[in-house]
Order: structure tokens, then C-alpha cells, then sequence
């Protein structure tokens, strides 16, 4: 371990092996650090947070503090961040509202300069939030899901995998996966070909994903039609898409 002479480490703290901790960090009492994690100067690690191996935490970033959920009535609410991931200059991420929940990040996940993290987020991995970017309470986003810059999300919004969001977006629906959104709200304007090929889909699969948005978002049929359709479909992408209809709290801009 590095840990600055000017850094402060509260008693119960544990740190893992090999992690470097700069100059007036702070990191207390419940925190547990995995091994190999980097905190630039001024970095803040606080609450009951668990933080897996092989993060950077860059200065100012804050992570584990109260909810600003004025339901929050005390307990033990938490932070839990998996391995490999990237808080940049001024992140923010907030604990859970009720005891004993967490809001969580999984694993090689980037969230850029000034982005905020609610409390109750569930962020799965690969996930990226671009500079500005904010997240109310309870958002959910799937592996490899990309919020542009100075997008803002409302609560309990969900956003499938691969999905990507436009920058200076206004997110009020779900956003299904392998789509793009964009817009004041946002609205699913087509789907996210240039990730799809980038994460090595083949042209056969983007064009069963293709099919299916075609169906959700190109045709005339209202939506217990569309969800027959997709049911109908050989097609592991549209049961996707119909399971994520399924669930979908805010529901799903569909013209």
C-alpha cells in the first residue's frame, strides 16, 4: 500500500493490498477497498461502501454518501462497486435510501467528469455516463448502456443493454435495448448499429434486432399487437425486447 501522509483513514477501514491513496483523500470507517484501487488526491470514499479491485477514483470524485432522498430515514443503506471501473473528476454517487440496500455499480464501467449517480441506481457493467450526465433514483441500465453528455434521467427509468442515449437528452421512458434515443424527451429514433457492430454482433443479428424494431417503432399496430408480433418472431432479440416491455415501469415512447 501508498498511502499519503496527508490522506485520512478511519479507524475500521479496510484497505486492500496495493492500493494507493494520494494526498487528502478521505476514506472512512465502513469502507472496504479491494485490492489495487487508485485514489487521485481529494478523492472521498464515506458510508457503507464495498469497492472491488482495480478501480480509479479521480480528484473530487465523492462516493458514498447520504441520499438526497428525503425519505431517507436512517440505518445502514450502502454503495456496492464491482472491479475495474473509472470514477472521474467530480463523480458523485449516492448510498441507498432504506436499510441494507445498495445503489451499485458492477464491473469496467466509466463515469466521466461531473456525472451524478442517485440513490438505488442499479448499473451493470461496461456502462458508460458521459460528462454531465445525471441519474435520479432507482435508474436501471443494462451492460454496455451509454448515457451522453449532460443527459438528465427521471426516477425508476430503465435502459436495456446496449442502448445509447444522445447527448443533452431528456430521458422520461424507458429506453429498450440495442436502441438510440435522442431528443426533448428523448424517443427511440433507430437502433444502435455502430455499438452493435463495435461489441461484434454480426450483420444477420442487427438485422433480426432491425426486424423487430421495425415492428415496435415503424408499423401502425398498437401494443398488445406488437407484443404478438414479437412473441411470434425466431428471435432471441425480439423476446428480448418483449421481456423488457413486460417490465417497463415508465413505459416506452413508441410513436
Amino acid at each position: 500500500m501508498d498511502i499519503h501522509p496527508s490522506a485520512v483513514i478511519e479507524e475500521g477501514a479496510v484497505i486492500g493490498e496495493g492500493c494507493q491513496i494520494g494526498p487528502f483523500c478521505y476514506v472512512g470507517a465502513e469502507v472496504v477497498l479491494g485490492k489495487n484501487n487508485i485514489l487521485h488526491s481529494h478523492v472521498v470514499l464515506d458510508g457503507r461502501c464495498e469497492i472491488g479491485d482495480e478501480n480509479a477514483f479521480f480528484s473530487f470524485a465523492c462516493i458514498g454518501k447520504n441520499t438526497q432522498d428525503q425519505k431517507y430515514t436512517g440505518g445502514s443503506p450502502g454503495v456496492k462497486i464491482g472491479s475495474r471501473n473509472a470514477f472521474r473528476e467530480y463523480a458523485t454517487m449516492h448510498c441507498a435510501t432504506y436499510d441494507n440496500d445498495n445503489t451499485v455499480i458492477g464491473d469496467d464501467c466509466l463515469i466521466q467528469a461531473y456525472c451524478h449517480v442517485a440513490h438505488d441506481c442499479q448499473l451493470g457493467n461496461h456502462v458508460i455516463l458521459s460528462s454531465g450526465a445525471k441519474l435520479s433514483g432507482h435508474v436501471e441500465m443494462g451492460d454496455h448502456s451509454i448515457i451522453s453528455g449532460m443527459t438528465g434521467v427521471i426516477q425508476f427509468v430503465k435502459v436495456g443493454e446496449f442502448a445509447f442515449v444522445g447527448g443533452y437528452a431528456k430521458l422520461t421512458s424507458d429506453i429498450p435495448p440495442y436502441c438510440l434515443a435522442d431528443g426533448i424527451p428523448a424517443k427511440v429514433v433507430t437502433i444502435n448499429k455502430v455499438g452493435l457492430e463495435r461489441k461484434g454482433y454480426s450483420k444477420s443479428e442487427i438485422k433480426q434486432i432491425y426486424r423487430a424494431y421495425r415492428l415496435m417503432f415503424k408499423s401502425d399496430l398498437v401494443l398488445p399487437e406488437i407484443k404478438n408480433g414479437l412473441a411470434q418472431m425466431d428471435n432471441a432479440f425480439a423476446s428480448r425486447l418483449l421481456e423488457f416491455i413486460e417490465n417497463s415501469d415508465k413505459g416506452i415512447l413508441l410513436k
